[in-house]
């Protein structure tokens, strides 16, 4: 995902490393490690036990001969390169999210839906296993899955109006799904404590473990302040509720980390893992939320929104509430990040390491309010007036 994001990167940039040929029996060389990695990895690394990862190649191909590669980013999955003899690359993702089967079969059935519609972009596409699925269940419980590779580079700042025309295209789009008889297994960003199973919806836990965990002591003025900000949005949250704000099927995690640029072009979004039944607003939000941690937000935000005007849309009161919903973003990170640690599914230092940076965003936001909203007020209108806004 990337950073600051609830999920990982479903095609990133090679690292460097070089792919090895493999000995005659069918057995894949990891690149990163030949050791055993641990059963949560921690973030950014992309190793696995051998046995594990020769279980998911099987289900996929039959060929003796394949090679891995470690990919860049990532926070939550075990995510490699995959060569084939005839020199065919995808993308291999072992799934590390509590071995929760329905969030994959979710995912999955959105990306289904999304590739029957006429997009200026890719999504990723599933290689089908042997058996014709698109994911497998493992041995020890975990999905994994083979993606074909989206070509392009990371967007990062560059192009922020393309990338926002193709995130509200996305988010126009994510309006049209429809996903019967699954409920969504990714909570809505308002039921903020929901985030993670070993939060389980009770804010105390989340509370007592940032004031007790001497891990926190690192950066605990960034987490305090933190903390005392999510306090208060906790009281905002049942205000935006009684306003009935639009709700539909969301990415969730779209931030210029998980777009592929080709030039100035979106080529493709990333990293469904964490749709949810949201407001619709969060998907703007959650873009912002990236780019309010850059040296000069203002500008990038005010061309991303020109961007995404061009296809999404948004009432006056989803504009308002922006700037608490870019907060409610970071927020669910934080307690994320600490349910991940809580139930030993990644090291603490994924939050630790953030904590400073989240609490810059959530200052800066505080500070820009009516300039932000001001901004996405007028570049809304203005499309709207010149009748090129959906």
């Amino acid at each position: 995902m990337a950073l600051l994001s609830r999920g990982v990167r479903t095609c990133t940039r090679p690292c460097g490393a070089r792919s090895l040929p493999i000995a005659a029996r069918r057995r894949v060389v990891s690149l990163s490690s030949t050791t055993a990695a641990p059963s949560a990895p921690k973030t950014g690394q992309h190793t696995v036990e051998d046995a594990l990862r020769d279980e998911a190649l099987s289900f996929f191909f039959d060929s003796s001969d394949l090679r891995t590669t470690p990919t860049t980013g990532g926070v939550n999955n075990v995510v490699q390169y995959v060569e084939t003899s005839d020199g065919q690359r995808y993308i291999l993702r072992i799934y590390n999210n509590g071995n929760k089967s329905e969030k994959v079969r979710f995912e999955h059935a959105i990306l289904s839906q999304l590739a029957q519609q006429e997009l200026s972009f890719q999504v990723p596409r599933a290689y089908p296993s042997k058996a014709g699925r698109p994911h497998e269940l493992l041995s020890n419980g975990a999905e994994a899955c083979i993606f074909h590779i989206i070509p392009g580079t990371l967007a990062k700042t560059t192009s922020p109006e393309e990338v926002g025309r193709a995130t509200g295209e996305l988010c126009s789009a994510m309006g049209k799904v429809r996903i019967e008889g699954m409920k969504a297994p990714i909570p809505p960003y308002f039921e903020l404590f929901k985030v993670h199973h070993a939060i389980g919806g009770d804010a105390e836990v989340f509370y007592r473990e940032v004031a007790t965990n001497p891990d926190f002591n690192s950066c605990r003025e960034a987490i305090d302040f933190l903390v005392s900000e999510i306090r208060k949005i906790e009281e905002k949250l049942a205000t935006y509720l009684q306003q009935d704000l639009p709700m539909q099927l969301i990415h969730g995690d779209l931030h210029y980390d998980n777009v592929m640029v080709v030039g100035d072009t979106v080529s493709g979004l990333l990293d469904f893992e964490f749709c949810a039944y949201d407001w619709r607003a969060m998907e703007l939000a959650v873009a912002l939320s990236k780019y309010v941690g850059e040296d000069d937000p203002l500008p990038l935000c005010e061309r991303f929104v020109s961007g995404f005007a061009q296809h999404g849309q948004l009432t006056d009161a989803e504009i308002a509430a922006i700037p608490d919903l870019i907060n409610l973003r970071i927020f669910s990170n934080a307690v994320y990040f600490t349910g991940r640690a809580i139930a030993g599914e990644d090291s603490l230092e994924s939050l630790t390491s953030r904590a400073g940076s989240y609490a810059k965003r959530v200052r800066w936001v505080n500070a820009n309010r009516d300039a932000l909203v001001a901004v996405i007020r007028e570049k809304m209108a203005a499309l709207v007036a010149a009748g090129v806004s959906a």
